[in-house]
């Protein structure tokens, strides 16, 4: 336990000093900015870097982020996106698991080489074929040509919006759950452990939904917490192209207009989400090794 706090506390300096010489490196000259209108001289500021360290801390611990460019609260910007961002990531989980799992179980339930074969290829067209394609046929075929769903935006705790964008993002995680799921239940069928289940006349069913199930599940559900990690940090492309009010459009926002405090709260937020959620998949990988190497 000692040592994991030593280690988030490593990790946070070495973050917050990043976050913070990132931010200020990349806003220091924002002339180029007002190019169009002719303003040339635009006035920076010009600290050195353990000043902005120390204000970025103090805007972290005492002003809530700090002021965006529009004056609103940074934390209050951040988590009026969270909602929408952990809403489009659940889905995506859910979509890219359920069929995932559904598909590569039915492989080995009506043992077809041909389904296991389509599935593979499926998941391998998709991991070759960019995210913003992806999301730009979803449009073409259900919103210009069927109708059934919007293009974009959000209204809170609405899932009718989040369906095109979710499928974007839960396609990918369906294509790798898919390449890891197919070879290993294919190898658990043919297990001596499913062999003696059979010989005592155990049904396929019963030995394909709960055996073979339970035992590529628990890699699985570290794959999908690393998944979902990515998700909350924010989907920059999917968000800009669905004008989704996510993390990810945010990020952009800060990065286009150059706003200093958002852009650093921002790098701090992703950076320790997704280090806290690769943690859980660590102890998560080392709880089920010691539960299978207790296992009699």
């Amino acid at each position: 336990m000692k040592s994991e706090v030593f280690r988030f506390l490593y990790f946070l300096l070495l973050l917050s000093m990043i976050s913070s010489f990132v931010s200020e490196f990349h806003t220091k000259d924002k002339s180029y900015l007002y190019a169009d209108s002719g303003i040339s001289n635009v006035e920076t500021s010009k600290k050195n870097t353990l000043t902005s360290y120390i204000e970025f801390w103090k805007r972290l611990l005492l002003e809530d982020g700090g002021k965006t460019q529009n004056g609103e609260s940074v934390y209050g910007h951040i988590s009026n996106r969270f909602f929408a961002t952990t809403h489009l990531a659940v889905f995506s989980i859910l979509f890219g698991a359920t069929f995932a799992f559904g598909l590569a179980l039915l492989t080995i339930y009506f043992r077809s080489d041909r389904l296991y074969v389509f599935v593979e290829s499926i998941s391998n067209f998709i991991l070759s074929t960019p995210v913003f394609i992806v999301a730009i046929l979803l449009l073409i075929v259900f919103f210009y040509k069927l109708e059934w769903f919007p293009p974009g935006g959000y209204e809170t705790g609405s899932t009718y919006f989040i369906v095109l964008p979710g499928i974007t993002l839960g396609s990918r995680i369906f294509a790798r759950l898919s390449l890891y799921l197919l070879p290993e239940v294919r190898k658990e069928s043919k297990s001596k452990y499913v062999q003696l289940l059979l010989t005592r006349s155990y049904p396929w069913s019963y030995i394909v939904r709960v055996e073979i199930f339970l035992k590529v599940l628990p890699v699985s559900l570290i794959l999908l917490v690393l998944d979902f990690g990515s998700l909350l940090s924010g989907a920059m492309v999917v968000e800009e192209i669905f004008f989704f009010p996510g993390i990810g459009k945010s990020l952009y926002y800060s990065i286009k207009s150059m706003d200093t405090y958002l852009l650093s709260t921002l790098l701090m937020y992703s950076g320790i989400l997704f280090y806290s959620l690769n943690r859980l998949g660590y102890h998560l990988q080392n709880y089920f090794s010691g539960e299978y190497r207790n296992a009699p």
